[in-house]
């Protein structure tokens, strides 16, 4: 497809251009609708090169609303799905009228004469203007370009974060701009928050089964019907930029969760909406016979391989970084996108290419899910891509359940070191406990099973392993969740805090809200028990100790071997008794504990961005999952022989290393004791004593 062929809407001069892509369309009308949408004049559009449809036009002001109807054959056996009783949005729409609400109406759907147009959102003419924006947004494209083992994710749903904000005016709750409030803007810094990543943001369509009586909608918006038009629930393209220009200029970064893998249009029996009207075979993966195919699970499955697709891939991946400051894009199920044309993985095909161009041109931070929805797992082989890593969420979980079994794959997991079994020399993994998708980090702790039943589907949908278990009271449950976020946010790759996990948010156990638009998901902003409070500092507490410390925000894996500054290994995996990990004691099915040891003189690949410095104080890591009992773990000396100081013992406050050198570890801790260097010993200060004075704002 010729490049210069830009598709959507374009200015030349005082010539606007429309352009949409259609190999198989026999004709396509443009339609321009007044202001109230009750008139419309149709306009045809003449097919030219490489099968793109165009029409210049005088006289086109932005904010001027279309669509597109396409004319052909309406043939599902040949995968034609051509109607032009239906108004298409524009797959390049930069804005959309209104939010889709029409999830029911007959109108919208494929197999009827009904005209569609009253329930489509129009597309809307939009023209960028470069240097309004550079004067409007100075900070816009002023990206922070953190570095990956630098950056703490905080991934929030645009709604559920500040819907109840009481300290926000009320006509920001809920949107773009409340992230650009100050007050939010130090919530996040609090935290040690350098990357916002926002779920999905673009227009989308509530799934089938919601049911809007009820109350359900489209919550999390994993149903996208359109790449580029920000949905209007969340506010205007200028709102998102000013929210991207402040958080910026606080040296946050924005990333942006993508949905490449599926649209909202369903299957051959339901919707037309825009691309399947323009262009089945072009955009979906089909059969020879036109049947769809679903690798997603959500009926169709967009074709990453076809010349149209991987334009709008890269074109709408541009849009965001180019034209508005994203600094990058977490891609949902990435492994399904990266199928060939035969639906096989290919870590070479044209999906990924395009990621790492992007990512390369416009030193755009990506990450994704690697793998397919059913069944295909990638994991270590998304080249150029940060990947989601459930299997650290699943051991933490389990560790900290009390499972038999799960030591040696959690202390994989918190070094690093499980990319080795991939040929890596990098973790290269986001590390999380809890994210949008199943039991907050708090239901972990206080759920055995998921309770769905509010989503009107008999609790039968949502993950059915959630390796959760309810706690025997609230000091348990608190204790476990801290332990959870300590081996979370100090293990080695990039930990993500999953918005309101920092304050044990629930949701009454349903692992599975994406249609709970209402107080379920939304943070609450007032009332917090003294175990929120507590938590919150905690937090505050842990990626202060990361950000100051480069053996834990670190990529590189741990060797194993001697550091010949002080002969001893870069970590040291130790028992209770003080002693060295023995090969037989990795497979002792009943042990509860592990812990190790940081030697600081092995942080010298790894130089901290404060200080400047390649070393580091030794650090001992102790964690206790379901013992029966206080365990006295007898304490090793440290790598550069001085004494242990007590960081912090999720158990409690008053806790102290005990006069014969051992240490009372209790069930479900997590224990940090630090060994300062000799240079530095009485000069270290982590300046946290006002961090833990301070309470939620």
């Amino acid at each position: 497809m010729a490049k210069e062929l830009k598709l959507g809407v374009t200015k030349q001069g005082n010539k606007t251009n429309f352009s949409v892509f259609s190999e198989h369309a026999e004709n396509i009308e443009l339609c321009l609708f007044s202001d109230d949408e009750k008139t419309e004049k149709r306009v045809p559009l003449k097919k030219g090169e490489d099968n793109v449809w165009s029409v210049s036009l005088d006289n086109i002001r932005e904010g001027q609303k279309y669509g597109y109807r396409a004319h052909g054959e309406l043939n599902p056996q040949k995968g034609l799905y051509f109607n032009p009783h239906k108004l298409l949005i524009d797959p390049y729409a930069k804005d959309l009228s209104s939010t889709f609400t029409a999830h029911e109406d007959p109108a919208i759907r494929l197999d009827n004469d009904i005209d569609s147009a009253f329930a489509i959102p129009k597309s809307v003419v939009v023209f960028d203007n470069s240097e309004e924006d550079e004067k409007n947004y100075p900070y816009l494209h002023k990206k922070p370009h953190t570095e990956w083992k630098n950056t703490i994710i905080y991934e929030a749903n645009v709604k559920g974060f500040s819907a109840q904000h009481p300290d926000l005016p009320e006509k920001v709750r809920g949107k773009f701009l409340a992230f650009a409030e100050p007050e939010v803007i130090q919530y996040l810094k609090s935290l040690g928050v350098t990357q916002l990543e926002l779920m999905p943001v673009t227009t989308t369509c509530g799934g089938l089964q919601l049911e809007k009586a009820k109350g359900l909608s489209d919550y999390w918006g994993y149903n996208p019907i359109n790449h580029f038009a920000f949905d209007k629930r969340y506010g205007t393209r200028e709102d998102f930029k000013k929210m991207v220009n402040e958080l910026h200029k606080a040296g946050i970064e924005v990333t942006l969760d993508v949905v490449y893998n599926h649209t909202g249009e369903y299957g051959a029996e339901h919707n037309l909406l825009s691309y399947k009207g323009l262009d089945a075979p072009q955009y979906y993966r089909m059969t020879e016979n036109g049947q769809f195919i679903d690798t997603t699970g959500c009926k169709n499955s967009i074709n990453t391989n076809t010349p149209v697709t991987r334009r709008l891939l890269e074109d709408s991946l541009t849009y965001f970084t180019k034209d508005l400051g994203v600094d990058g894009f977490r891609f949902d199920l990435a492994g399904d996108c990266a199928l060939n044309g035969d639906n096989r993985f290919d870590e070479d095909g044209q999906f990924l290419k395009i990621i790492r161009d992007i990512s390369e041109k416009y030193s755009a931070k990506v990450s994704g899910e690697p793998w397919s929805a059913l069944g295909g797992y990638y994991r270590g082989n998304m080249k150029g891509m940060m990947e989601w890593n459930d299997k650290h969420e699943a051991a933490i979980r389990s560790f900290y359940r009390g499972d038999e079994w799960i030591v040696p794959e959690l202390a994989g997991h918190i070094s690093g070191g499980e990319g080795l079994w991939y040929g890596q020399n990098q973790s290269k993994y986001i590390r999380y406990v809890a994210a949008h998708d199943g039991f907050t980090a708090f239901d972990v702790v206080s759920y055995n099973e998921k309770n769905n039943w509010a989503n009107n589907e008999n609790n039968n949908d949502g993950n059915n392993n959630n390796h959760s278990s309810a706690s025997p009271n609230k000091e348990i449950a608190f204790r476990r969740l801290k332990s959870m976020l300590s081996a979370n946010i100090l293990s080695r790759g990039v930990p993500m805090i999953c918005a309101g996990d920092e304050l044990a948010r629930t949701q009454q156990g349903n692992n599975n809200a994406y249609c709970q638009d209402n107080e379920l998901t939304w943070l609450k902003w007032k009332n917090f028990s003294k175990e929120q409070q507590e938590l919150y500092i905690h937090i505050r507490k842990l990626t202060a100790l990361r950000a100051e410390h480069p053996s834990f925000a670190n990529l590189d894996v741990f060797s194993g071997e001697k550091v010949p500054s002080n002969g001893r290994k870069d970590i040291e995996w130790i028992r209770p008794d003080g002693q060295e990990m023995q090969e037989s004691d990795w497979h002792n099915q009943y042990n509860h504990i592990l812990a190790c040891v940081i030697n600081g003189k092995g942080s010298e690949v790894s130089k901290n961005p404060k200080t400047k410095k390649t070393t580091d104080d030794d650090f001992m890591v102790l964690m206790c999952g379901n013992t029966y009992g206080v365990v006295d773990f007898k304490l090793p000396t440290s790598p550069n022989g001085q004494k242990w100081e007590l960081v912090f013992d999720t158990a409690g406050k008053n806790k102290k290393i005990n006069d014969n050198g051992t240490y009372s570890l209790e069930p479900y801790s997590y224990v940090l004791l630090k060994s300062p260097k000799k240079e530095k010993q009485n000069t270290r200060n982590l300046n946290l004593a006002k961090a833990k004075r301070e309470k939620v704002h």
